[in-house]
């Protein structure tokens, strides 16, 4: 440790005195995890179900990061580092490292499912990255924990299209060996993620590229915007900062509000004023054409339910409000998503809020929004809340049973008036919207208990899909195999052998399709070309005994085989698949069982 940072240590640990030689963001950063109470403790991981269940939330910054996260380590190769990407909550998710300095990685909880927030890690990277929104570089002493100085880290937050937190970017090493290019290259890859993520907008908006020289237009340095109809949706960093914009104006402007002239598809370079008197060379691209046929549903989501799908489409055209009810990781969110794209709104955004991942505090700010001052802390310029922004679209309330009984009842006055009053406001906002809502728990017992409005309730119970688990899938094989198919793994001439199929179908599969997809991911990334993967691959928690005709009903119990074919409503033919046996000889048991 560098004479500099013990000199510190000891003048804030021992002396109490804030030292002058650190840079201001990492004293800020100290005493905020000192009122914290921030100190050294035993590591705290996620389980394998639950990180699966984090990487599936996060799959679209996944998508557009690896790439860039490959790019990153090659450029610091050599000098015993590790690239990680978090979550919005600072949950590592994804680890690529130079063996080396894994090991000690591996010390100090550099690992997925890991959190390194302040409040968990102190000052750190990542979590004081999170805490101020921009780049952040932490090297050796300047770690607020002690058994952390052994590292240096550089981080920078990764922004969605949309101007939300979506996770970072950092770059870990021994602190004796750090890249004195680290934090300018981490910045650089955290722009080419947000570029990229961007770029996918173009499926359903209008996207525009522009840049003051027309040569520069399609690199890295460009401008990206994104318009649903003429509203500003989203955008990049190096456009917000050309046009004096911040990520709060995304949804509060329009084109015409930024530029001269109207929003038309323009494939060729051609030359624009902006309101300011900025010129930009720029491109517009318009949104793809949707297929005008029936629309249809993610594989991810039981495809008997296609019917279900189409007369959701049908109601919530016609304004009436669609309930979806099944487990966690059911496909709730993938189904309302469909719904979103077949419907009339499908062209207006779709926002979708976790009322159970929101404190009570911050639930009603998220929903209904606030003004410049509304209360301590409250952002410049305010927040529309998540209300208006689903204006012209479709809202999803996931978790819509997890919502505080106050809050129920400000939401059903909006769905009623349809109008929203920010904190802090004095007048309302009309607001125009289709409400799906989703719930893994009993509404009507709720009701009953009183722990749930009932006039809410019936608001938005018109119509309700129910979702099942996916053990109760009637054909599980087939949808496995499905899967498989539409994934990267038969490109390659992977195949699941029949053993592993087998024990797939017998597993209960408590996390669902989104437990499902996570363990098809990784057979495929641990898999060869042309493997021929057999149920020694699987994963220990996934190996469900696979056992012959001949000894299988025998060693099972009636009980088991009674429940199983109740399972399938009388159907022996689908109970003696999730058996692994011939409909012949569950019948031949059942008759010897009497």
């Amino acid at each position: 440790m560098s004479i500099v940072h013990t000199t510190a240590r000891r003048q804030f640990f021992e002396e109490g005195i804030c030292p002058a030689d650190l840079p201001p963001k990492i004293v800020e950063s100290w005493l905020r995890c000192q009122q914290q109470g921030c100190a050294d403790a035993a590591i705290e991981r996620l389980g394998k179900a639950d990180l699966q269940g984090a990487l599936a939330d996060n799959a679209q910054m996944l998508r557009v990061a690896l790439p860039e996260l490959d790019g990153l380590y090659e450029q610091v190769l050599g000098t015993q580092s590790v690239v990680l990407l978090t979550d919005a909550s600072g949950l590592i998710l994804n680890t690529t490292g130079n063996p080396q300095f894994m090991k000690k990685a591996e010390q100090v909880a550099l690992l997925p499912g890991v959190s390194w927030d302040e409040v968990t890690k102190g000052t750190n990277a990542i979590g004081t990255a999170l805490a101020l929104r921009e780049s952040v570089e932490v090297r050796g002493g300047e770690h607020f924990l002690a058994q952390n100085m052994g590292i240096s880290c550089s981080a920078a937050p990764i922004f969605a299209p949309n101007g939300r937190l979506a996770g970072v970017l950092n770059v870990s090493g021994d602190a004796r060996l750090h890249h004195l290019h680290a934090l300018g290259l981490v910045r650089l890859a955290a722009q080419q993620i947000e570029h990229r993520w961007l770029g996918l907008a173009s499926d359903e908006h209008w996207l525009m590229r522009l840049h003051p020289r027309a040569e520069l237009l399609g690199s890295p340095r460009e401008g990206v915007l994104g318009f649903a109809g003429a509203t500003l949706i989203a955008a990049n960093r190096v456009a917000l900062h050309w046009l004096g914009l911040t990520w709060e104006d995304l949804g509060r402007c329009s084109f015409s509000e930024l530029f001269d002239g109207s929003l038309q598809a323009m494939p060729q370079p051609r030359m624009i004023y902006s309101q300011r008197g900025q010129h930009f060379y720029l491109t517009i691209t318009p949104p793809k054409t949707r297929a005008a046929a029936k629309p249809a549903i993610s594989h991810e989501v039981v495809p008997p339910f296609q019917k279900q799908l189409d007369k959701a489409v049908r109601v919530l055209n016609a304004g009436v409000a669609v309930l979806l009810q099944g487990e966690t990781g059911s496909g709730k969110e993938v189904f309302a998503r469909a719904l979103h794209a077949a419907s009339q709104r499908s062209k207006g955004p779709f926002v979708a809020i976790n009322c159970a991942a929101l404190p009570e505090s911050l639930i009603e700010s998220e929903l209904f929004g606030y003004e410049e001052g509304a209360f301590t802390g409250a952002k410049r310029k305010g927040s529309m809340g998540k209300l208006r922004e689903a204006n012209g679209g479709v809202l999803l309330l996931d978790e819509i049973g997890d919502m505080p009984l106050l809050m129920q009842a400000r939401l059903l006055r909006v769905l009623q008036e349809r109008e929203v009053t920010p904190l802090g406001a004095s007048q309302p906002y009309k607001v125009d919207f289709s409400v799906v809502c989703a719930s893994h728990r009993d509404l009507p017992g709720m009701v009953a208990a009183g722990e749930f409005r009932a006039d809410l309730f019936y608001r938005l119970q018109d119509f309700i899909v129910h979702l099942p688990p996916l053990r109760e899938h009637a054909d599980l094989l087939g949808f496995i195999a499905s899967l498989w198919q539409e994934s990267s793994g038969a490109a390659r001439g992977v195949i699941l052998g029949d053993d592993l199929m087998a024990s797939l179908v017998r597993y209960p599969w408590p996390g669902n399709v989104r437990q499902l997809l996570s363990l098809l991911k990784t057979l495929l990334a641990l898999s060869d070309d042309g493997a021929c993967l057999t149920y020694a691959d699987l994963p220990e928690e996934y190996q469900m005994p696979v056992i012959s005709e001949a000894s299988s009903l025998a060693s099972s119990s009636h009980e088991l085989i009674e429940n199983t074919i109740a399972r399938f409503e009388g159907n022996l033919s689908k109970a003696a698949a999730a058996l692994g046996v011939a409909r012949s000889t569950l019948y031949r048991r059942r008759f010897k069982a009497g």
